[in-house]
């Protein structure tokens, strides 16, 4: 892998800060569904705010080749469990410490400095840089310049300004937002059905009928939404894509066995050459038209699903994308409306601008919250300290 280096055993309790989930916005109202963004063929899955300038694109944002280089770069990181591992312990620990924008802007820089490391370690040719000013854009590769968002959800705020309060609902002051810049998303969520088929010798030894379940949630969100996981209730399941909607099933445990096990116990199951592709899903009890006790999605076995649903991941969304953005908002915000950014982000998927990202050390990663004073104080101490370098 080029000048990457093979360090993935990890095992170390992450001491990182900590965003509590992002409330849906107050007084946010269902609209009309706003068209598919130009262009846009439904396509199955595979693999600081903005100004909203007009004008022409600057030489050298919208090109393929830059969001290329930096997809494989970002992708190329997250293969390596030192720099994923670290990462998603902070879409948990940040939400959980801190109100949503304070948790965006620290996750916003945690990305940045982990890629940063990530370059200056194995890629120092590369140069990433950060806006310094009132630029709109807030990092760049290169001559790809970037503007970065995270959500729970696939809309993002634009503008900083409350709509218009009509009646009960607050209507936008202006239509539609232009970027300047390409976006990069970093999505912690899931948007889509998780019902599955599977249809196996497992499932039905005589060949008939076909075994369906269904999904209840992802592992590590579960914990980055604060969701109790009740014991009990639902078998683990060790899976990774293989295609648009199949999950190949890697491992399982059946509910009871798996609910105290620590990060060190599941570790070899999880870390190695797959780290960056497979995840913990939550698997309710499955359903088929000839019930045997203990059915359920085995190993080695493919599950089909419903239909490609948006998954957790790096989605970089071009700037030529961005340029009549149907907007939505409430009393403090404008943003793009949610329904119109998924068709943005299945494009990207079917573009190849998607880096999937597995969040079940998100399970793992309790950490106590940041005393702030305590770095200051350390500071301050170092002043004083009886032996120090002059």
């Amino acid at each position: 892998m080029g000048h990457d280096r093979d360090r993935t055993a990890v095992g170390q309790q992450f001491d990182l800060f900590g965003v509590p989930e992002p409330a849906d916005w107050p007084d946010q109202q269902p609209v009309e569904h706003p068209p598919e963004p130009p262009g846009h063929e439904p396509a199955d899955q595979t693999g600081r705010e903005a100004a909203g300038q007009s004008g022409p694109e600057p030489a050298g944002q919208s090109g393929q080749p830059g969001i290329d280089r930096f997809v494989g770069l970002v992708r190329r990181m997250l293969d390596r469990a030192d720099f994923l591992l670290p990462w998603v312990a902070g879409q948990r620990q940040f939400r959980e410490d801190n109100y949503q924008m304070a948790s965006a802007a620290q996750l916003e820089d945690l990305f940045f400095d982990t890629f940063g490391t990530y370059l200056r370690e194995n890629h120092p040719d590369v140069q990433l840089r950060r806006r310094s000013g009132k630029e709109t854009w807030d990092y760049g590769l290169d001559d790809l310049l970037l503007s970065h968002k995270e959500n729970m959800q696939p809309g993002f705020a634009v503008w900083w300004t409350g709509g218009t309060r009509v009646g009960n609902r607050y209507e936008p002051v202006r239509d539609t937002w232009r970027y300047e810049h390409s976006v990069v998303l970093v999505y912690a969520g899931i948007r889509g059905s998780l019902r599955w088929t599977a249809a196996s010798s497992a499932a039905a030894p005589d060949g008939e009928g076909s075994q369906t379940g269904r999904f209840a949630g992802n592992l590590g969100l579960q914990k980055i939404k604060k969701r109790a996981i009740t014991p009990g209730r639902h078998d683990l399941v060790l899976a990774r894509p293989i295609s648009a909607r199949e999950l190949e099933v890697t491992d399982r445990w059946v509910t009871g066995a798996w609910e105290d096990l620590s990060f060190h116990d599941m570790w070899p199951r999880l870390g190695g050459d797959h780290i960056a592709t497979q995840d913990l899903w939550l698997a309710t009890p499955p359903k088929s038209r000839r019930a045997r006790p203990g059915a359920a999605a085995r190993p080695a076995e493919v599950l089909t699903l419903d239909a490609a649903p948006l998954l957790p991941g790096v989605y970089v969304l071009p700037a030529e994308d961005l340029q009549e953005l149907p907007l939505v908002a409430n009393n403090r915000a404008h943003s793009v409306d949610e329904r119109f950014v998924e068709g943005l982000m299945r494009r990207a998927v079917a573009a190849g601008r998607f880096v999937p990202v597995p969040l079940w050390f998100a399970h793992f990663a309790d950490a106590q919250p940041p005393n702030l004073y305590s770095i200051q104080r350390q500071q301050f101490e170092a002043l004083f300290a009886a032996r120090r370098r002059r």
